[in-house]
């Protein structure tokens, strides 16, 4: 019975001893795991972060771009209709001159046929003196 004792105690050593290697070994496994989930988390918010960063600066680089080009744009429209604004004053300005003139010589005429029709009247009526 003492060397069932023995047994029995030598066995339960064993099974301590090997519950207290896995134990370890779960615990190295798990701190590695951990570490290595930490380490790639740390790289990971590296990379977001330089993601960040990049998409910032791309998107100022292209709003300034964009700004850019939108003045230039607005001001060319400015130039074209400044320049398009004074055509149509100098062309209208031009039509308005010509078509008093033209009236001007219309009435003249008029006012020359009126005369020349009053003396033909005058003439038919009361003869030629």
């Amino acid at each position: 019975m003492t060397a069932l004792m023995v047994r029995i105690r030598q066995e339960h050593r064993s099974i301590a001893e090997e519950v207290s290697q896995l134990f370890r070994e779960t615990h190295e496994f798990l701190s590695a795991t951990t570490a290595h989930r930490q380490e790639q988390a740390k790289k990971q918010a590296q990379q977001l972060h330089q993601f960040h960063q990049n998409l910032e600066q791309t998107t100022n680089k292209f709003l300034t771009e964009t700004t850019k080009k939108r003045a230039a744009q607005a001001e060319a429209q400015a130039k074209f209709l400044r320049q398009f604004y004074q055509e149509l004053e100098q062309t209208t300005h031009e039509f308005l001159a010509e078509t008093a003139k033209d009236r001007a010589e219309k009435a003249k005429a008029q006012r020359q046929n009126l005369h020349q029709f009053r003396q033909d009247l005058f003439a038919s009526i009361f003869g030629t003196f």
